[in-house]
């Protein structure tokens, strides 16, 4: 007869207890919205209302009058303070071998807007309802130009070009397997159906939504971001060499509780720049 198999520390089939919960669990967690740093400021990013304009002019007047408003910043003063753009990913090419276009992102658009909700301008202020209501007094001059929404609309002759430099407005096109035997396939198919797609917006819903918190010591000359993010050491990277152009060890990330991701917080966004170089 042979013996019973043990299941041991660790093993396969065997239930693993949790270890990360308790403080969790007990309200412990340190999120973004729990860093309180000396002297905070807060920031509202002021953003396009148009799928596609040009901005003629932006008038901050009337927010830098507005109680507690600190600062009005622009793609302008982004520009002058000579800030680099967010990287593209993605190393994809056209049929015919050349790259892919990569997009010019930066943290502020300064002469046209491309989508809504495209970031123009950051007010500071002392506190965050300051801050929303500083935003609202910042008047934007548009001047709007056709859009196009939805991929087959988008690549149909004659569409509006989103990006001058894309007149059909496809960044790459991106192939996989054999046209020949796909074709095959479906010449020996006893029954073939064909459906059209529509993928709508997906976005990944977390506990606590993207935070950021700046901080910039001027004795040191660093910076120092808190976020909830999953990939500390790579932002860090892209931080200093791309975005700041100063030393990996004059930048500094620090991540508390992620909060849930779902992937959303993998990335580098704007407003990750953008309080860092208002602070």
């Amino acid at each position: 007869m042979s013996e019973p198999i043990t299941v041991e520390k660790f093993a396969v089939g065997q239930s693993v207890r949790r270890v990360e919960d308790p403080h969790l669990v007990q309200g412990l967690g340190r999120y973004g919205d729990d860093v309180s740093l000396p002297r905070q400021a807060h920031a509202v990013v002021v953003r396009s209302t148009h799928a596609h304009a040009r901005i003629r002019g932006i008038d901050a007047s009337a927010a830098l009058k507005a109680p507690g408003v600190i600062a009005v910043l622009t793609g302008a003063d982004l520009a002058a303070d000579g800030l680099g753009n967010l990287p593209t990913d993605g190393s994809r090419k056209q049929r015919d071998g050349s790259p892919a276009f990569k997009t010019p992102r930066p943290a502020l658009v300064k002469d046209r807007a491309r989508h809504v909700g495209d970031p123009i301008a950051l007010v500071v202020a002392e506190t965050a309802e300051e801050a929303v209501d500083g935003a609202a007094h910042v008047v934007v001059e548009y001047e709007p130009v056709p859009a196009v929404a939805g991929a087959t609309a988008a690549t149909r002759r004659g569409a509006p070009a989103v990006w001058d430099e894309v007149p059909d407005n496809i960044a790459f096109v991106w192939e996989a397997g054999s046209r020949e035997a796909v074709a095959k396939a479906f010449e020996q198919a006893a029954h073939v159906t064909r459906l059209d797609f529509v993928v709508t917006r997906v976005a990944a819903a977390p506990i606590e939504p993207r935070t950021a918190v700046g901080d910039y010591d001027r004795r040191s000359g660093r910076y120092t971001l808190h976020t909830g993010i999953q990939a500390p050491h790579g932002l860090r990277t892209l931080l200093a060499e791309q975005i700041f152009r100063v030393p990996q060890s004059d930048v500094r990330v620090i991540t508390g509780e992620v909060g849930g991701s779902f992937g959303m917080k993998s990335g580098i966004y704007p407003e990750l720049v953008l309080v860092l170089w208002a602070a």
